[in-house]
């Protein structure tokens, strides 16, 4: 059972899962494998001693289960290699299905949208053009309406992978890339007269 510690606002554990998981990301980036495994499994057993509802504040600084799942499925596309791609895609397909479960009007559209870009990474890796493109369409669905210049990195890196794919001639990977082209091609919505900078 978690100590009264553990449960506290400003618990260590609640900080130190948080930590854990960017500490991940950096050695993932970095390529040290290890490094990496050791701070997304540190990350593991923090969280394991948090109860259901102890987390973070919202905004900035929450850390939900979802999003520490897609950290982790980032830190394991920097490493590469077979299993790391099968790990990056088991914890951003989980990642995602809860960013959705999530009631409509608390979903957190840019989170989400970066675990769904991890999740056609891997399978994009793994050969599976057409997995990959199920999630793009879902992004451009979102960054449509509203774009993050984070999103729009992430979706230039993609279509940048894509044309260096084995399978980049076959027709689903030419009309994505064409899809993405256009949405690329769009200007940001402009804002109504009056609106503020």
């Amino acid at each position: 059972m978690p100590t009264p510690e553990a449960r506290s606002p400003q618990s260590p554990a609640r900080r130190r899962s948080r930590l854990e998981s960017i500490k991940a990301r950096a050695y993932g980036q970095l390529n040290r494998a290890s490094d990496a495994l050791a701070a997304l499994g540190a990350a593991d057993r923090l969280r394991d001693h948090l109860v259901e509802g102890d987390e973070l504040p919202g905004g900035m600084m929450a850390f939900p289960v979802e999003k520490q799942l897609f950290y982790s499925s980032s830190t394991h596309l920097w490493l590469a290699g077979t299993q790391h791609l099968s790990d990056a895609e088991a914890r951003a397909d989980e990642a995602v299905e809860m960013f959705q479960s999530a009631p409509p009007d608390q979903q957190r559209l840019g989170e989400m949208s970066l675990a769904r870009m991890d999740l056609a990474m891997a399978r994009l890796g793994r050969g599976d053009i057409d997995g990959a493109a199920t999630q793009i369409h879902a992004v451009l669905g979102v960054s449509a309406r509203r774009r993050t210049e984070s999103v729009d990195r992430r979706i230039g890196h993609f279509s940048r992978q894509l044309a260096l794919h084995p399978g980049a001639g076959s027709p689903a990977a030419i009309g994505l890339r064409e899809v993405i082209i256009a949405h690329q091609e769009r200007m940001p919505a402009q804002l109504p007269p009056g609106g503020s900078q």
